[in-house]
């Protein structure tokens, strides 16, 4: 069910699917970050521009590309729209430090002329805020292309297919770290990153269902277009929301431990891997929650979460220097199952255990219950709420499920309901 359908929730997948949409960011508000960025944009390649020999580009990297974004836990925070700012230049035409410079002065001149507070001079990106009302900011990362070099160290480290694949590496780009003793200084040696084809693989891993959920928005919306002309920020498939559910679970359960949460590019690379294309959100959070954990390799001794577009980076890498952050994604992930298998195998879909009302956020799940059991949202019957009292057999029963995980791998189901 999408919140396009008239009908009211009766499983527990309309309670999940009504809940993610309560959490993502709200159409009206995607499609202004995505007006403001344009913007930006438009400017930095205008006929004045400094940069416009250059042909900058602006595109989206992070959970607003992967379309994975989620609603801050208040409305003072913002979304962190975080943005690449790509020139068509070499190496030979910039240090780190003048690209750096090159285009904070462009966006220092936008930011003048928009009437908004000087960018933020940040360790990688210029960060510019807009007026309270907006509620996010923009961090734009200086880059410059740097394929050929990104594929020829992904050749020396023995990943062939992935340097011979150029949508997963024909789009590296090399960064500015002002932090590094060469910032300033003429060289080839520049941090890489490689945000597009880090997207395209998340894409790869639920083509199928995202083939299929565009093909379910033309039908509903009665348009003609051809799946390739649907842009994938139109619809959502399950991986999309899990990892918006699980990003928002830990969100809560961290609230007050910001620095040693997980992050989000550690729970959105397992979740891609153990997502199998499922094609409903309890079915991918079954099958996530179940075995990511089994893609935490170990390297030496050393926990190693590979980014899958180049291996040789591990998205762990500070584990070892903090271990809680590890003691916490091992705790976090404990609760989720615990949470999810109480929610999906204990409990009727209109009765949300209080331990998963909490870690979603109560307004959030009242708020989404209520656009899907009316009568709930009218006063005549509330949703239920498992309290404390109620608890204790519900949570044997839900760490039964959790325990099944462990004693017979991936292959078995222990929250489908008999």
């Amino acid at each position: 069910m999408t919140m396009h359908d008239k009908r009211l929730a009766k499983t527990h997948d309309d309670i999940l699917e009504a809940m993610a949409e309560a959490l993502a960011i709200p159409p009206s508000k995607l499609e202004e970050a995505r007006s403001r960025y344009e913007a930006i944009g438009n400017w930095l390649d205008r006929p004045e521009s400094t940069l416009a020999d250059y042909d900058p580009a602006i595109s989206p990297q992070g959970s607003f590309l992967l379309g994975t974004v989620t609603r801050p836990l208040t409305d003072a925070e913002e979304y962190d729209v975080d943005l690449v700012c790509r020139l068509n230049a070499t190496k030979a035409e910039f240090t780190q430090k003048s690209l750096k410079d090159a285009v904070g002065y462009e966006v220092g001149l936008y930011a003048k002329a928009h009437g908004m507070t000087k960018p933020d001079d940040g360790r990688r990106c210029w960060t510019l805020n807009y007026a309270a009302g907006a509620q996010f900011h923009m961090d734009i990362l200086p880059a410059l292309p740097d394929a050929q070099r990104y594929q020829t160290k992904l050749l020396a480290e023995g990943y062939r297919t992935l340097a011979h694949d150029s949508a997963l590496s024909g789009h590296a780009i090399a960064i500015t770290d002002k932090t590094l003793p060469h910032y300033d200084q003429p060289t080839e040696d520049w941090p890489q990153s490689n945000p597009t084809g880090y997207g395209a693989w998340f894409r790869n891993r639920m083509l199928v269902q995202l083939t299929e959920s565009k093909k379910a928005f033309a039908k509903r919306e009665r348009i003609t277009a051809s799946v390739d002309e649907i842009p994938d920020y139109k619809v959502k498939t399950p991986l999309q929301r899990a990892v918006q559910l699980l990003k928002r679970h830990r969100d809560c359960m961290f609230a007050e431990d910001c620095e040693h949460k997980p992050i989000s590019i550690i729970i959105t690379t397992l979740s891609a891997h153990a997502y199998n294309e499922e094609t409903t959100i309890s079915g991918a959070l079954q099958s996530i929650l179940t075995v990511m954990d089994r893609y935490i390799e170990d390297r030496g001794g050393a926990a190693w979460v590979a980014n899958p577009v180049n291996p040789a980076e591990n998205f762990a890498d500070k584990w070892a220097e903090e271990p809680k952050k590890s003691e916490n994604f091992d705790r976090w992930l404990g609760q989720a199952r615990q949470d999810f298998a109480l929610y999906l195998r204990a409990n009727a879909f209109d009765k949300v255990p209080e331990l998963l009302r909490e870690h979603l956020g109560p307004q959030l799940v009242d708020r989404a219950m209520a656009a899907v059991l009316p009568v709930a949202a009218a006063g005549l019957a509330a949703p239920a709420i498992i309290t404390s009292a109620a608890r204790a057999e519900d949570v044997d029963r839900a760490q039964h499920a959790v325990d099944q995980i462990n004693r017979a791998g991936p292959q078995s189901k222990p929250w489908a309901r008999s």
